[in-house]
């Protein structure tokens, strides 16, 4: 009997020691599972541009781990999308100094230094540092040429910068985005035949791009051609009826042409 005894004791305690042992391997590793689950949660808000829940997951996760880049990263999106700038700017340096590997936060964030320079010599070379960064990893990056022509720009460097965007679309020949970039440069230097041309040229590319005819509607719409910006901006919709900002830019073309019930 009392063997027995002894017999159920040991068995207990073993069960109690190996549950306490599936408890605490439980709590040690629930926090990574929470953290990751927000994280992925956050990313399918962003997906649906949900970016005030989104950003809700996001600081949830950075609630459990404060350097976690992915959960910066996020975030950074999430105000972006909330057009909250300092925040954004803020969660894409801290994404930037966690993560050496992401190269579309520096892009990014050396986009936003140089949309808000002034000229600065001291923010142009930030980005300037960042542009390196990126082509240093990975020397084929279309944005990161197209970042890197963006710098020399900004310190009339004219001649490199437009040879830093050839190379962007010498890259891939077929990426609309990169026509559009330089286009916009050609508008900067007035230049506007040579831009028009850009335009229609990433069109050929790929005409079912809501993007590639939405920026040419804008364009034909700061000239003046009215009726075909309109058209382009329609076609926008028509290639793409998800694309939430060709829907945008088109109602605000009929709300300043005072078409309300077109808007």
């Amino acid at each position: 009997m009392k063997s027995e005894c002894r017999g159920y004791t040991f068995h207990i305690s073993l069960f109690c020691l190996l549950l306490a042992a599936v408890i605490c391997f439980a709590g040690c590793t629930n926090p990574e599972k929470a953290k990751a689950e927000h994280v992925t949660q956050g990313e399918a808000y962003l997906k649906d541009s949900k970016f005030q829940e989104a950003s809700l997951e996001f600081r949830n996760a950075i609630q459990i781990d404060d350097k976690l880049a992915a959960a910066h990263w996020g975030l950074a999106r999430a105000f972006e999308g909330l057009e909250r700038v300092p925040e954004t700017l803020d969660e894409l340096r801290k994404t930037v100094t966690l993560d050496k590997n992401n190269l579309e936060a520096r892009i990014k964030l050396g986009n936003y230094y140089l949309f808000g320079s002034r000229g600065r010599a001291d923010v142009i070379s930030e980005a300037e540092r960042l542009a390196k960064e990126v082509l240093e990893k990975d020397s084929n990056s279309i944005e990161g040429h197209i970042l890197m022509g963006s710098v020399l720009f900004a310190q009339n460097q004219k001649d490199k910068a437009f040879a830093e965007l050839n190379h962007a679309v010498e890259i891939d020949p077929k990426r609309v985005e990169s026509y559009l970039s330089m286009a916009k440069f050609y508008m900067v230097t007035r230049e506007p035949a040579k831009a028009e041309e850009l335009y229609k040229r990433g069109i050929s590319v790929n005409g079912n791009s809501a993007l590639a005819h939405t920026e040419y509607g804008k364009f034909l719409a700061q000239a003046n051609r009215l009726g075909e910006s309109e058209a382009e901006l329609r076609k926008a919709v028509e290639v793409d009826p998800a694309d939430r900002n060709a829907k945008f830019v088109l109602a605000s073309y009929y709300l300043v042409s005072r078409q309300f019930d077109k808007a």
